[in-house]
């Protein structure tokens, strides 16, 4: 009896040990497609010095834009009496299961954030539309300024150009 009882244990253990080493694999597969879907970033080779100029350009013509947005966002939440530090735990803990037990959001403001959604999504979505076009008019097309960026996080030399350019433009 007792060493069956080890065996069924025995098996219980690897039975276990497969579905998390299967769970591990799918997890491992799907990371890879998401790769495979990103697209392939420049290295520092492959961007120009005047890509570099446009990006940089680009960076510091939309740091106002967002400036403004949230600013615009911070009145129309100030304006439901809620402050923004309140409005950004509320989100956060919207976004983060394990911190809506931390934050107490009361029915009565999430249906103050229900009723501000869609003014918060009219001024991102114009900040996105005049960030979009001054992507463009630096002579950029977004995918190719986000592609560059997101190379920039991860290519020190690439970044070292762009910060370069950036502290220029501060300088000047």
């Amino acid at each position: 009896m007792k060493f069956f009882k080890s065996i069924s244990i025995a098996l219980i253990v690897i039975l276990f040990g497969a579905g998390t080493l299967f769970a591990q694999v799918q997890q491992q597969e799907q990371q890879q497609q998401q790769q495979q879907q990103m697209p392939d970033l420049p290295s520092n080779d492959d961007v120009s010095d005047d890509e570099i100029e446009m990006v940089a350009s680009a960076i510091n013509e939309l740091g106002p834009i967002q400036t403004e947005a949230q600013e615009k966002m911070q009145e129309a939440v100030e304006g439901e009496d809620i402050t923004f530090e309140r409005f950004q735990q509320m989100m956060m803990a919207m976004q983060n299961p394990q911190m809506a037990d931390q934050v107490n959001v009361t029915d009565e403001e999430m249906a103050t954030l229900q009723t501000l959604q869609p003014t918060l999504m009219e001024i991102q979505s114009e900040a996105d539309k005049k960030m979009v076009e001054k992507i463009e008019s630096s002579g950029l097309t977004v995918e190719r300024y986000q592609n560059i960026v997101m190379a920039a996080q991860q290519d020190e030399e690439l970044r070292a150009r762009v910060e370069a350019l950036l502290e220029d433009g501060e300088e000047g």
